[in-house]
């Protein structure tokens, strides 16, 4: 066999070694492209399902007027609803999500709203925290998905001028409607103090506010006190299990569901 046969034959042989290994990389990850699409389009279609905007967005209050959200039906599908977390502006920030309870931190890591295995999973409660949100701090998880679904969007807020834009997002609940502005957004510890449960209006909470608005990585110059409630956003920041991404917000407003239905 001459040269010019052995090197045309070498380069079929890596050419079809190549072509393999393509098709090895896409046979793992064309299911996991599928079941993310698949998560995230069931999600949309949820939300387009449950969620109505009716009125004027521009007018005051509107978060606690214009938005209706439709808890029975969800309570149906899963009673371990006990929220819904909507961002105002959801081409920015697509943050459209039920809240669920289940009193364990892993129970829906990787279940969906059906309890069904779900990489996705869904937005969950810590379990340290009370479901009707009278903690003067509580913690929400959620996964940073790669197609920005669920918390992914959240990383969006280290870009230059993101967060000026983008401060305000509502928890709606089946009595009530809380209004939240973001003061402070950091890479966290994962265990360390921004998990700890359980604070009461005093020095120490104080004292753990001031921390989390100096661990910033942007100064907000939000003003908080001892009686605010907080609310923390807590998602993966790509360093394995050292550390997480934490938004940090403080309820501004809230209204009775009666007040405004």
């Amino acid at each position: 066999m001459g040269e010019k046969q052995s090197g045309s034959l070498l380069r079929r042989l890596v050419c079809i070694l190549a072509l393999l290994g393509i098709a090895a990389a896409l046979y793992h990850l064309i299911p996991d492209w599928m079941s993310h699409w698949k998560a995230a389009e069931a999600y949309r279609q949820l939300a387009g399902d449950m969620v109505t905007v009716d009125g004027d967005t521009k007018e005051k209050d509107w978060w606690s007027k214009a938005v209706h959200i439709a808890f029975e039906d969800l309570k149906q599908k899963n009673p371990d609803v006990i929220a819904w977390i909507r961002f105002d502006d959801l081409e920015a920030v697509n943050i459209n999500y039920p809240v669920l309870y289940a009193e364990d931190n892993f129970y829906y890591l990787k279940k969906d709203l059906n309890r069904e295995y779900s990489e996705a999973g869904c937005i969950f409660l810590e379990e340290l925290n009370k479901p009707d949100f009278s903690d003067y701090y509580a913690i929400l998880y959620g996964h940073n998905m790669r197609d920005g679904t669920m918390f992914g969007d959240l990383k969006k807020y280290r870009e230059d001028g993101f967060y000026d834009a983008n401060q305000y997002f509502t928890l709606y609940t089946e009595d009530a409607v809380y209004r939240y502005q973001i003061f402070s957004f950091e890479d966290a510890v994962n265990g360390g103090p921004v998990y700890q449960i359980g604070f009461q209006p005093g020095g120490e909470y104080q004292k753990f506010l001031s921390e989390l608005l100096a661990a910033s990585i942007v100064d907000t110059n939000v003003k908080l006190n001892q009686k605010d409630h907080v609310l923390t956003l807590s998602t993966c920041n790509g360093t394995g299990n050292r550390e997480r991404f934490a938004v940090h917000a403080v309820c501004i407003d809230e209204r009775k569901i009666a007040e405004d239905r």
